[in-house]
């Protein structure tokens, strides 16, 4: 049972020295420690009273005074007159009570080290897996990650530092109970908005970074990552992933195909690395790569009726592991399976629209291939009042096919209808035509659709830059919006076609400076004629 302070207001500087010497005559000694360690300065106030209760352990202060503790022990804000803290178990008579040192190091787990990076931070561990319990303060000032069955490294007794990034002042590190072990790192937020992801993972840590972004990796990464198979294993009941190094990744259900989601950052999927076929009666139904983000990889794993998604572990740095399990072999009080929509199998795709002869193309005209995004039962992005990503790019590609035209430029389209069109089909009819520029238009959609993100950028990956250019520069001449830039990236499109190719991200339809632009149909014929505009530059740049 823990120890519990009510506090009517807290503690000033002025105040501090009289408490605490009341304190530590009146209260057990597993209380004294925490209030002693209230004596960093605080915001002054005066305090009107106070009142211990012996037997429930129970501090009362009453006054216009704010606390200062807060990451010494748990507080739960009710308002700014009324906090309640949380204190260690007191120890039982002979259990140990002092620095890790007294304790064996092989046991349960270590926390051994705490590394702020460049996309969160990692908690160093070594032993058994941790298991985590997360708890934020009600007024969001701070977010307190405890660990049973840990303890502190020596190197990290006490240990208080500042970070000022992520939203995040400071964290400290704390040896919360001793008997059993329970390690707790507080941190104390200067965002308050900021919300965070927190997972535990099997090799060596536990990981923290604000939610909508990359997570850190656990280990030393070598840069970009190159998966080296994917297979089914275990009846079908298991997905493993593996790499040649080190990965971050994220997972999920995905609201357009209903399939799950592992998205694998900085990494690649190499042309000869095939993914699974399952059989018949497998759990899993198929399984998919698609790029929604520049130089990552997303897996779709499409899970067949009555199959629990058990967890995602890495269970080392450069493996993950989906389980499932089939529904009715749910034991009480195993696993507790993640929640499952229920999914129905994609429809497969329409044939690729392959002319039954290649155009005509001696009459030297120029050759581009217009291809608008997504399409049938693929909306691409849904974004502010039902902006659906392919309703957008299909008018404006078919306006950028027009203008193109009525000025000698032969144009075609990779769809012209609202068809279904995996991606291959896409890059083979380029191919096939013999296209001289490849323009894919796309609209972009942000994590957790962040109606803060806005803004236009244009994709390459290797000889598309100039061209890139020439576009990203003409849709800026004419619009007002952010210039998130010309990037390389590996979209499948711009990865196997073999002309010049290009990405264009024309907004995102989850901003809500882009949206509003974006569902306006002026303002897209606006757009089809910056896009045709930087084509043409280029062309004329390079007859």
């Amino acid at each position: 049972m823990k120890n519990v302070i009510l506090v009517q207001g807290s503690i000033g500087v002025n105040n501090t020295k009289m408490a605490k010497t009341v304190l530590m005559h009146s209260l057990l000694p597993s209380l004294i420690g925490v209030l002693a360690a209230a004596a960093v300065p605080a915001k002054a106030g005066e305090l009107q009273s106070w009142q211990v209760e012996q037997s429930q352990n129970q501090l009362s202060v009453t006054g216009e005074v704010l606390p200062a503790a807060q990451l010494i022990a748990d507080f739960d804000a009710n308002s700014a007159q009324d906090w309640i803290a949380e204190l260690p178990e007191s120890p039982t008579p002979g259990a140990a009570n002092g620095p890790i040192a007294n304790a064996n190091p092989g046991a349960g787990t270590l926390l051994q080290d705490i590394q702020v990076g460049d996309n969160g931070i990692v908690l160093r561990t070594s032993g058994q897996q941790p298991q985590v319990e997360v708890k934020r303060a009600i007024d969001r000032s701070w977010l307190t990650i405890d660990i049973p069955g840990a303890r502190l490294s020596p190197d990290l007794q006490g240990r208080n530092r500042a970070v000022n990034r992520f939203g995040v002042q400071r964290l400290q590190a704390t040896q919360l109970s001793s008997s059993p072990p329970v390690a707790r790192v507080t941190l104390s937020m200067s965002d308050r908005g900021q919300n965070w992801e927190v997972r535990a993972n099997q090799p060596g840590g536990v990981l923290l970074w604000p939610e909508g972004s990359r997570p850190p990796v656990i280990g030393q990464a070598t840069g970009f990552a190159s998966i080296q198979a994917v297979e089914l294993r275990n009846n079908g009941t298991e997905l493993v992933v593996k790499t040649d190094s080190p990965i971050a990744y994220t997972t999920g259900w995905d609201r357009q195909t209903a399939a799950y989601r592992i998205t694998i950052y900085s990494a690649a999927l190499p042309g000869n690395i095939r993914l699974p076929e399952p059989p018949a009666g497998s759990p899993i139904l198929w399984v998919r790569e698609r790029q929604d983000e520049p130089e990552s990889v997303t897996l779709l794993v499409q899970i067949g009726s009555g199959v629990q998604v058990m967890n995602t572990t890495q269970d080392t740095p450069t493996q993950l592991s989906l389980k499932l399990q089939p529904a009715q072999a749910a034991q009480p009080g195993g696993s507790r399976p993640i929640p499952v929509p229920r999914p129905q199998p994609m429809p497969m795709p329409e044939p690729a629209p392959l002319p039954s002869q290649p155009p005509r193309l001696n009459d030297g005209r120029i050759v581009v291939v217009v291809d608008p995004g997504h399409g049938g039962s693929d909306p691409g992005a849904i974004g502010i009042g039902g902006l659906r990503e392919k309703d957008v790019v299909s008018d404006i590609s078919m306006q950028v096919s027009q203008i193109l035209e009525q000025n000698g430029v032969q144009v075609v389209l990779t769809r012209r209808d609202d068809r279904t069109l995996e991606l291959e089909p896409r890059t083979v009819l380029a191919n096939r035509v013999n296209a001289d520029l490849f323009v894919s238009i796309h609209a972009n959609a942000a994590p957790g659709a962040n109606p803060s993100a806005n803004g236009v950028e244009t994709f390459y990956y290797e000889s598309g830059r100039v061209l890139a250019d020439y576009i990203q520069r003409s849709i800026m001449e004419s619009f007002d919006m952010r210039n998130r830039g010309v990037k390389r990236a590996r979209f499948y499109v711009l990865r196997h076609t073999r002309m010049p190719a290009v990405l264009v991200e024309v907004g995102f339809v989850t901003g809500t400076e882009d949206a509003r632009i974006l569902a306006d149909s002026g303002e897209r014929t606006r757009m089809a004629q910056a896009i045709a505009r930087g084509v043409l530059r280029y062309i004329q740049g390079n007859r």
